[in-house]
């Protein structure tokens, strides 16, 4: 029996789009890798790590059924932003509490996805488990907190506000465009009613 040629397309663009996704994680740890050798700091290696684990977990995604080309450019501007600023060797002691935490919840969300990790909003299947029983997205929480922490430990102030509300506003949009893709999402947010803060949204 003949393939599906309109399948075969879709496989074909799927893989390229991970291929594409992987190249570009990769290029992202490597210039973090080059920043954090010019500017050595807890901060900036983590972030190098957490380039090269995003790599490693977009090689290894399902297939999605629906798929949003807005949302992995925006994914994608978030994940490059805190590269826009220069992280100090010596990064204040306060700082490490938020991009910790930022970090374990974002490892934890990795964790339970799995597959099903992906940067665009994409459909590929619903996940209730772990962080998830308790916000809808904790993932893009921790990254919320993770990098809007790595980019007020550079000396540039006025960068680092505009920065983060640019993040503030493109995780918020992610959140809402993926909401509409994912099937059975009606009844997963009467089960979890908080998005990113209990109590606030």
């Amino acid at each position: 029996m003949l393939n599906n040629p309109v399948h075969c397309v879709q496989r074909r663009s799927s893989r390229l789009r991970d291929l594409a996704g992987f190249g570009f994680f990769l290029f992202a740890a490597l210039i973090s890798a080059m920043s954090a050798w010019q500017h050595p700091s807890f901060v900036a290696w983590l972030y190098t790590i957490h380039n090269g684990l995003l790599a490693f977990f977009y090689a290894r995604r399902a297939p999605a059924k629906r798929y949003d080309r807005t949302g992995l450019w925006l994914g994608m501007i978030a994940a490059f932003l805190p590269t826009f600023t220069t992280t100090t060797s010596h990064t204040a002691w306060y700082f490490l509490f938020p991009v910790l935490a930022g970090y374990i919840l974002i490892l934890w969300s990795l964790i339970t996805l799995g597959p099903r990790f992906g940067v665009a909003p994409a459909d590929r299947g619903l996940t209730s488990r772990g962080p998830y029983r308790l916000l809808r997205h904790p993932m893009y929480l921790g990254e919320l907190v993770f990098r809007v922490a790595m980019v007020f430990s550079s000396p540039q102030l006025f960068t680092a506000i505009i920065l983060s509300l640019v993040l503030v506003f493109i995780q918020c949009w992610r959140i809402i465009r993926e909401e509409k893709m994912i099937e059975g999402y009606t009844c997963y947010k009467r089960i979890v009613p908080w998005r990113l803060i209990p109590g606030l949204w």
